[in-house]
């Protein structure tokens, strides 16, 4: 038996329309937010709860003693992020894999290595096809997590 389009059920033929499908979508209701003014007063009071705890701790004595903690440590652990950094630039100079006699990517092979390229950050192996180092400030920045 043959079956034609007149027979079958026209679910099967169609399939509904997007809402935004033209003229045969029906235009949405607004639907309007109701709200008591209770629920709108438990949500403007709770918003507001986290930022008065804040600012009543920092203005109480818990507060002031910890500015003063962190005041006090403040000059140690600069010194100590400057010693890391000295300890960092000490181990880059001093290590294989950086500066001029680096292992560069076409190893013993002769290869004009782009003049940009010193070795001073890590994974420069004098390969830069897409000139993206050529920029210094650019190129700095690609390595700002490592520095």
């Amino acid at each position: 038996a043959h079956v034609t389009a007149r027979t079958m059920p026209p679910l099967l033929l169609r399939s509904p329309a997007p809402p935004s499908a033209g003229v045969f979508c029906r235009r949405r209701k607004r639907m309007r937010a109701r709200a008591s003014w209770q629920e709108l007063a438990g949500v403007l009071v709770f918003s507001a709860v986290p930022f008065t705890a804040v600012k009543a701790i920092a203005n109480s004595p818990l507060g002031a003693s910890l500015r003063r903690r962190l005041e006090s440590r403040k000059a140690s652990a600069a010194a100590e992020a400057d010693a890391l950094r000295t300890a960092a630039r000490e181990a880059r100079s001093s290590s294989f894999w950086y500066g001029g006699a680096r292992p560069r990517w076409l190893g013993p092979l002769r290869y004009d290595y782009p003049e940009h390229l010193a070795g001073e950050y890590p994974g420069d192996y004098g390969f830069d096809i897409a000139g993206l180092g050529r920029d210094p400030v650019a190129f700095a920045n690609y390595f700002k997590y490592v520095t």
